[in-house]
């Protein structure tokens, strides 16, 4: 059976497709318009995995779809007649014309693809938000059995869907319904302190390591944990449940304001965005931070007890929070952990194709169709020389270029690395990455001013040959998708400073020979040099989605202040 899976009408559409039960090709919109996060309908995606399995549309049995406007009607129903102000002509508009846009993905894709007029096209099936989030965990992970856990602002109603995976079936447990969301507490006091930006509560993250816990108090009346393994908002707080929120699903997705005025006189003033950051600020991500860990290992404790399972599978957009996935180990009984590598709606493609391949129909054998993330867009060697002619380049073919982009890294030189199949996902994992030197105590600022031009308090991370890992991390046996901090060995700080965070941890990638070995062997070659296993690795990019064709790996060299570009096996380097 061939499968593909969509994500539309939703931030960071995206399409995925399975053959056979294999997964072939996976790539979010964003890549290919330069919208960041980009909602509405994942026209070039789709093309773009069809294209990489060489089939039409006509020879695609099913396409999913991740969003289902009859799924948790019971639970609207009942948040209407509690909240009737929700009834607004504005908030009907809005829901009306989402659930059209929804119900009309069958003739959008056919727009979108070229498919002729009367030309019959695949099944469409609509699966409920969550219930696709949770196949993109557990249906890629290596469990036979596992715990399931989704987390999110909102989807289909719902924030949260807690579960049990056995095989091909997934058995839902319970749900967390709207208004209340640990999503949305997380957004709203993100945009409380000046972050309004759609994907801004990684920011917030980053920011929390510089604070103190001193609003947690505060923030436990916005929200707490129940009795049954779940958690409920104080609606004061917050203006969702009325219908007062405005939402743009098209192109750059973006949410309005979800806090009340009755939150500015529990938290404070708002700070206006760009606006200087204070102890204050720092203080209340802290805060933030430590709420939402409170909440997560409430409901994840009470999730471990009531199935006894010890591995878990996570997904959704809290699923990005690394500092609370490096601690689940820690803080609870589940000791295998897979997290699904593009956690937040991104990853419902690939889910919805899983849920459909293996559950709906369980003859497939079920393969495990993600222990790597390169599955989008390659290069050849044609394409790249085209490109470097195009932008007045010289062509300079050199075999031996990793060997000697691992020099460059440990002479302090910025190194913009171009190889394979693109990741999917937020993080680079090594194929459209910039690498510098995790040992040198200047390298986060200079990348922070010269390259990224970003707030100068977010930090980097390390890319790790995972056989090295433990000699200096704290943490699982491996973090192949950059989703769990550790804790940076103490008596290593002195020796990596660029990736060790101010709260000394470190988003940790551990690099695996089998999965990408022309990275590998780079961190090999500088560990030869330098005596250290690990490269800074930071998204190939500038204030813009993560690099896909070799014209905008050129371009964001050009633009920056990058001294090396390495396309492949081509070598650019700018002279002083």
């Amino acid at each position: 059976m061939n499968v593909l899976g969509i994500n539309a009408y939703h931030g960071d559409a995206s399409a995925a497709i399975l053959i056979d039960g294999q997964l072939a090709a996976f790539a979010a919109e964003e890549r290919f318009n330069r919208v960041k996060h980009c909602a509405g309908f994942p026209s070039e995606a789709v093309r773009y995995c069809l294209k990489e399995v060489g089939l039409g549309i006509q020879q695609i049995d099913v396409v999913t779809t991740s969003k289902d406007p009859g799924a948790n009607r019971l639970a609207k129903v009942l948040h209407v007649l509690r909240h009737p102000a929700i009834l607004s002509p504005s908030f009907l508009r809005s829901r009306l014309s989402q659930s059209r846009h929804v119900r009309h993905v069958g003739t959008v894709l056919a727009e979108a693809i070229g498919q002729e007029a009367g030309e019959s096209g695949p099944e469409l099936v609509h699966l409920e938000h969550h219930l696709t989030h949770a196949a993109s965990a557990f249906l890629a992970s290596p469990f036979e059995r596992a715990a399931i856990l989704t987390l999110d602002g909102m989807g289909d109603a719902a924030s949260a869907m807690m579960a049990v995976g056995n095989g091909h079936q997934i058995r839902i447990l319970k749900r967390v319904h709207f208004p209340h969301s640990l999503g949305f507490l997380y957004t709203a006091v993100s945009q409380h302190l000046g972050f309004d930006h759609y994907g801004d509560e990684g920011k917030v993250m980053g920011l929390a390591g510089y604070g103190q816990p001193a609003f947690l108090r505060e923030l436990r009346h916005m929200i707490h944990p129940t009795a049954d393994g779940r958690y409920a908002l104080d609606l004061r707080y917050f203006v969702h449940q009325n219908g007062g929120v405005s939402e743009v699903w098209v192109k750059e997705p973006h949410y309005g304001r979800l806090f009340s005025a009755r939150a500015d006189d529990l938290l404070g003033p708002p700070r206006i965005p760009h606006a200087e950051l204070t102890s204050r600020h720092q203080d209340l991500a802290r805060s933030l931070q430590d709420i939402t860990e409170e909440i997560f290992f409430h409901v994840l404790r009470q999730l471990q007890r009531e199935t006894g399972e010890t591995r878990l599978c996570f997904a959704g957009g809290v699923a990005l929070n690394c500092v609370m996935n490096g601690k689940i180990e820690r803080q609870t009984s589940f000791r295998d952990v897979y997290i699904q590598p593009d956690a937040g709606d991104g990853g419902t493609a690939i889910g919805g194709a899983l849920y459909q391949t293996f559950c709906a129909s369980d003859s497939a054998p079920r393969r495990v169709p993600m222990d790597h993330v390169y599955w989008g867009p390659s290069s050849n060697d044609t394409e790249i020389e085209s490109a470097l002619r195009e932008s007045g380049l010289a062509v300079q073919k050199d075999p031996s270029v990793t060997s000697r982009a691992a020099r460059a890294i440990a002479d302090g030189k910025v190194v913009g690395w171009f190889q394979g199949r693109m990741e999917v996902g937020p993080r680079a994992l090594g194929n459209r990455s910039i690498l510098a030197d995790p040992r040198r105590t200047d390298m986060k600022d200079i990348l922070n001013a010269r390259i990224k031009h970003r707030e100068s308090f977010r930090p980097f991370a390390p890319s790790v040959l995972a056989e090295k890992c433990a000699e200096w991390f704290e943490g699982p046996a491996e973090s192949r998708f950059m989703l769990m901090n550790y804790i940076v060995r103490p008596e290593r700080r002195g020796q990596v400073p660029a990736i060790t965070h101010v709260d000394g941890t470190a988003r940790v990638q551990t690099v695996h020979r089998d999965t990408n070995p022309r990275y590998w062997e780079l961190i090999r070659e500088f560990e030869k040099i330098s005596g250290v296993p690990v490269v800074l690795n930071t998204s190939f990019n500038e204030d813009e989605p993560i690099v896909c064709r070799p014209q905008e790996a050129i371009q964001c060299f050009l633009r920056t202040r990058m001294d090396v570009l390495i396309l492949g096996d081509y070598w650019v380097e700018k002279t002083p």
